[in-house]
């Protein structure tokens, strides 16, 4: 069985808050006001901290406080970026921000994965999604290289197993 070298929890403290700038949200319920995606949130500082960090929830950002990038921004910020910023390197901004939002949905398909294995699958299923996940785990995530990453191809090859799961797992509960 293979174990990724990365983690799928986010660490802010080795990440150049990619969801504080990558990400657009819209005024609302979850958030205090409209962002577009690429520019910086107004409570991020300099050291790509959150100012309203430990107050997001009183401040009106709940979306701040439920979002998970499944670990994909420290990933991307050391891995794919060699601990470079955004800040820093204004030219590679663009490039970092359509990296992160491709390893946050490699990520998110990882975690689902996770998520089944703890199903207690038949020997046959387990086979299946540990194949999905050692190929999702292995994919380079290299400037040069992801390019050659399709999420929509790999999402629909997850999403079809996950819902062959689904089926099987209601046949087996219809003949209990």
């Amino acid at each position: 069985m293979h174990m990724a070298a990365f983690s799928l929890e986010p660490d802010c403290q080795n990440c150049v808050a990619f969801c504080c700038v990558a990400l657009a949200f819209d005024k609302g319920k979850h958030f205090a006001f409209d962002k577009k995606a690429g520019s910086a949130c107004h409570h991020l500082a300099e050291n790509h901290l959150c100012n309203i960090h430990e107050k997001l929830d009183t401040n009106g950002f709940s979306g701040c406080v439920r979002y998970n990038c499944f670990g994909a921004g420290q990933r991307v910020a050391g891995e794919t970026f060699g601990g470079k910023s955004w800040r820093d390197h204004p030219e590679l901004a663009d490039k970092m921000f359509e990296a992160f939002s491709l390893v946050e949905k490699l990520h998110g398909l990882i975690s689902m994965l996770e998520a089944a294995k703890q199903l207690n699958l038949p020997p046959h299923h387990e086979r299946v999604r540990q194949a999905h996940q050692d190929e999702l785990e292995a994919l380079s995530i290299q400037q040069e290289d992801l390019h050659k990453i399709s999420t929509a191809n790999l999402r629909a090859k997850v999403e079809s197993f996950l819902a062959g799961l689904r089926e099987d797992i209601s046949q087996t509960a219809l003949r209990s």
